[in-house]
């Protein structure tokens, strides 16, 4: 086999690359700033779009249930920034409130076309 042929099997793995469907594509906590979230939902902008049919997927968890109403709007708001900022179809993005937990928490999944929506964490990842 010869060095040309060597490389070009090298490369196979990075021609067919898919979606990342790893647990998450991203995770941080909302009392982040508006400009440090911004950043993050720009790069996972990107991905969602560079990846045919991929879907976006933010999941919150609030610290209880007072702290529930705030997290949900950032989550909201994130979703709206994704659409009306960064351009990503709204058929493609959405959101849901998992449950109350430990501490309030985002988490951005980006999902492959063909793989359901993980299972809703009611147990507050335990």
């Amino acid at each position: 086999m010869n060095l040309a042929s060597l490389s070009f099997l090298l490369l196979i793995p990075f021609l067919w690359f898919t979606v990342d469907t790893g647990p998450v594509f991203d995770a941080y906590d909302p009392l982040i700033s508006i400009k440090q979230e911004n950043e993050r939902l720009d790069n996972y902008a990107i991905q969602i779009k560079n990846y045919a049919g991929s879907r976006g997927l933010i999941a919150v968890y609030a610290e209880d249930e007072k702290s529930a109403a705030s997290v949900k709007a950032r989550a909201r708001r994130a979703a709206k920034y994704l659409v009306k900022t960064r351009g990503v179809n709204p058929v493609r993005i959405m959101w849901r409130y998992e449950a109350a937990c430990k501490r309030n928490l985002i988490l951005l999944y980006l999902l492959d076309p063909d793989r359901p929506d993980p299972e809703r964490d009611t147990k507050c990842m335990r």
